[in-house]
């Protein structure tokens, strides 16, 4: 399935965040641009993705979307597109911390974390994702 997705997805700027089959044979496919995924791209995918699957000989359902704002990244990508944004970053220790995403490159980010004090500058943490269990883009209201 995921050589199929990325047949789909050559030259188009958009990529794969996830794929999922679920009991049952549901496939969930979660897609993205630098820019965001539109209802029309999704539904052209799917569309590609349902004409290369045989339906003949294996019943499916077939979702493709976005991931979602509340949905952990699951790619450099994501981070490299939400670079700017509030971030709330879980270590592998299980400490969290909320910072602005300022860098991302195929190794890790660097987030500045506001400082405690009043006044205070803030720290920047370079940070591998060997080190990172998960990583959300803070909704801020």
């Amino acid at each position: 399935m995921e050589a199929i997705l990325q047949e789909v997805l050559s030259g188009t700027g958009i990529f794969q965040v996830d794929i999922r089959v679920d009991p049952g044979n549901r496939i969930l496919v979660h897609v993205d641009t630098m820019e965001g995924i539109t209802i029309e791209d999704c539904a052209r995918i799917s569309r590609a993705l349902g004409e290369r699957l045989d339906r003949d000989r294996e019943d499916f359902s077939l979702e493709v979307s976005s991931p979602g704002l509340d949905a952990p990244f699951r790619v450099p990508e994501q981070y490299i597109k939400n670079i700017g944004r509030m971030v709330s970053v879980q270590f592998l220790d299980g400490r969290r911390v909320l910072g602005l995403l300022k860098e991302s490159d195929r190794e890790g980010i660097q987030l500045e974390v506001p400082a405690g004090k009043k006044g205070a500058k803030p720290e920047s943490l370079d940070l591998k994702f060997t080190e990172i269990t998960s990583t959300k883009v803070q909704i801020q209201f």
